[in-house]
């Protein structure tokens, strides 16, 4: 199948005919009266009568196509209803893997008119953001998507800027939930494995606007996706316990510094002997 994006396109054009054959049925008398008195006169007065009959024909089908119908396409009920079992937009979790390690994603696909926005930013094990990315080219041919994304967050030294990806959405009957694919950067020849969940709780989606929110979400999915917990949300007793278990070597300046010279005095007094053998 092609790109199920163009049903916007065909409805789009469907509605705005329809809308232009229905205004001219209903204003048809008026607009017959109006042609018969411009002929009556002749010359050029009926020329000027219809073109300006289609002048207002070719403006109300541009106002239909290019403003009022991009309005309705917002409304997210009409975009199921045109995309049908194709909907992919909403607000997603994307595990990658690669040779470098582990991390998680948000990614977003947003309604942009008769298209989407796809953006996300990535975090490491520890929740720092590692990258902000924003697709700049996509071909979307169901069930597969490719795409070109650039990272804002890098300068472009690191090699880490510019990158393709393709994915693949599970088919099924239904709105897809998931989806697995691949992302690489252009000068890289390592390919990170990425697997999508998409959010169908508005409370989680709601959940990652805040600090601690994001956080629940990121720790719930790292072990769904992982099957460990997140190195950065272990508890603060977990982290106790793991530094007292850790006993801390002695280095050559710990035992040059005046208290410890002094322990370090009476354990070698300790040591020798309190008298002599007769």
């Amino acid at each position: 199948m092609s790109n199920p994006y163009s049903r916007f396109t065909t409805v789009a054009n469907a509605v705005a005919a329809l809308s232009t054959v229905s205004v001219l049925a209903i204003s048809g008398l008026a607009a017959k009266d109006a042609l018969e008195a411009a002929s009556a006169s002749g010359g050029p007065t009926l020329m000027i009568g219809l073109g300006m009959l289609i002048v207002a024909i070719v403006a109300f089908w541009f106002a239909m196509t290019e403003a009022i119908i991009p309005i309705v396409f917002r409304i997210t009920a009409i975009r199921r209803m045109v995309l049908g079992k194709y909907f992919i937009e909403g607000t997603w979790m994307q595990a990658e893997r690669s040779e470098h390690g582990r991390r998680m994603a948000v990614i977003d696909i947003q309604p942009s008119g008769r298209k989407f926005i796809f953006s996300g930013y990535a975090v490491n094990d520890q929740l720092e953001i590692e990258a902000n990315t924003l697709i700049e080219f996509s071909r979307f041919d169901w069930p597969f998507m490719t795409y070109k994304y650039r990272n804002s967050l890098s300068d472009g030294s690191d090699g880490q800027r510019d990158g393709v990806g393709e994915i693949q959405f599970e088919m099924n009957r239904e709105a897809a939930r998931s989806y697995n694919g691949f992302i690489q950067f252009v000068k890289s020849p390592a390919r990170t494995r990425i697997e999508g969940a998409r959010l169908t709780s508005n409370k989680e989606v709601r959940s990652l606007r805040t600090l601690e929110g994001r956080q629940k979400v990121f720790e719930k999915y790292w072990k769904l996706f992982f099957m460990r917990t997140v190195t950065g949300l272990r508890s603060p007793a977990a982290r106790a316990a793991e530094s007292a278990s850790i006993v801390p070597r002695r280095r050559v300046e710990d035992w040059q510094r005046p208290t410890a010279q002094a322990s370090r005095t009476a354990y070698i007094d300790d040591l020798a002997p309190t008298g002599t053998d007769d």
